[in-house]
């Protein structure tokens, strides 16, 4: 049986999460369309988020490279 050690899996966790999270920030800039400050917040959120992602994903290819994953 294989397993994952417990840093590869919280990557694997946060990613998963920040991905889900991408996904509702579509719906949550469309519905506060009728408040600037609002979309403004959602969208700010949205582009952190995705920068997040990147980062995540530049963690688990490193470790995938040095055979730590």
């Amino acid at each position: 049986m294989m397993t994952i050690n417990n840093v590869s899996y919280d990557l694997l966790t946060v990613l998963q999460n920040k991905l889900e999270g991408l996904a509702a920030y579509d719906k949550y800039i469309q519905d506060s369309q009728s408040d600037q400050q609002v979309r403004q917040i959602f969208e700010q959120l949205k582009q952190q988020d995705q920068q997040q992602v990147q980062n995540l994903r530049a963690q688990i290819e490193r470790l995938v490279k040095d055979g730590k994953f």
